[in-house]
C-alpha cells in the first residue's frame, strides 16, 4: 500500500483522533514499531480461512503485535466477518490448538474440542469501526457468500521489545521497521497542521 494522501487522513484519524492510538501505546508503550499497513479484501464468493493465530505463542506472557481492522463498509453476516475466539492468546490455549492427536477411536483431539466448545465473537462492523486484537488470538475470515467484498484497512503494533514476531509482516519493505507510534503521530499531527511530513514523505518518495 502506497504512501497517499488519503492513507496519511486515514491514520491520523485513527491513530491522533480516535482511541486507537492511547490503546496501542497503553499496550505496547510510544515505541511500538508500525509491523504491518495494508488493506485486506474478500471478494465474493472466497471460502473461509483455517482458525490461526497470527503470531505463535513465544516464551513469557507479552504482547507481540497488536491489530487495528477498520471496516471501510458495513459488514454484515453474509460478507465473511471475521470471527475471533476471546481469551484464546494464551500458551495452554496454544498447546491445546497444536494436539491434533485423538485419544482414542470416536473420540475428538484437543484441537477439535476446543474449536466445537470455545465462544466466539463476530466481526459484523459498520462502516468506519474498528476491532483491534493480540495476534496470538485464534481467528480467522468467513466465508463470503454475500454480493459485495469486504474491505478492511489494517495496521499491525509490535512489541518494541522484541525481534521477528513469527510472521513476516504484510507492509513494504521501505516502511518496515523505520517509524514507531510517537514517530507516526508526531509526522500525522504535522501533516494535518499543513505543515508536511518530511520523513513519511521520504519514505513515501522511496517507494516510487
Amino acid at each position: 500500500m502506497p504512501l497517499t494522501n488519503t492513507i496519511y487522513e486515514a491514520l491520523y484519524e485513527s491513530l491522533c483522533v480516535s482511541s486507537v492510538g492511547a490503546t496501542i501505546q497503553n499496550m505496547l508503550g510510544k515505541n511500538a514499531v508500525l509491523y504491518e499497513l495494508s488493506c485486506l479484501i474478500s471478494d465474493q464468493g472466497s471460502d473461509r480461512q483455517v482458525v490461526h493465530p497470527d503470531t505463535p505463542f513465544r516464551d513469557g506472557e507479552e504482547p507481540v503485535l497488536y491489530t487495528c481492522f477498520i471496516a471501510l463498509k458495513d459488514i454484515d453476516m453474509s460478507m465473511g466477518p471475521t470471527v475471533w475466539l476471546p481469551e484464546t492468546h494464551t500458551l495452554e490455549i496454544h498447546n491445546m490448538f497444536k494436539d491434533e492427536a485423538a485419544p482414542g477411536p470416536n473420540e475428538e483431539s484437543p484441537k477439535d474440542k476446543l474449536l466445537r466448545t470455545r465462544p466466539f465473537v463476530l466481526g459484523t462492523l459498520p462502516k468506519g469501526a474498528c476491532a483491534i486484537y493480540d495476534s496470538r488470538l485464534l481467528h480467522c475470515g468467513t466465508a463470503n457468500r454475500g454480493d459485495v467484498s469486504r474491505a478492511l484497512f489494517y495496521f499491525s503494533f509490535k512489541n518494541p521489545k522484541l525481534g521477528f514476531p513469527g510472521n513476516p509482516p504484510s507492509i513494504r519493505p521501505e516502511l518496515q521497521d523505520k517509524l514507531t507510534l510517537k514517530t507516526l503521530q508526531s509526522q500525522l499531527e504535522s501533516f494535518h497542521k499543513g505543515k508536511g511530513c518530511e520523513q513519511l514523505d521520504a519514505l513515501a518518495d522511496t517507494m516510487i
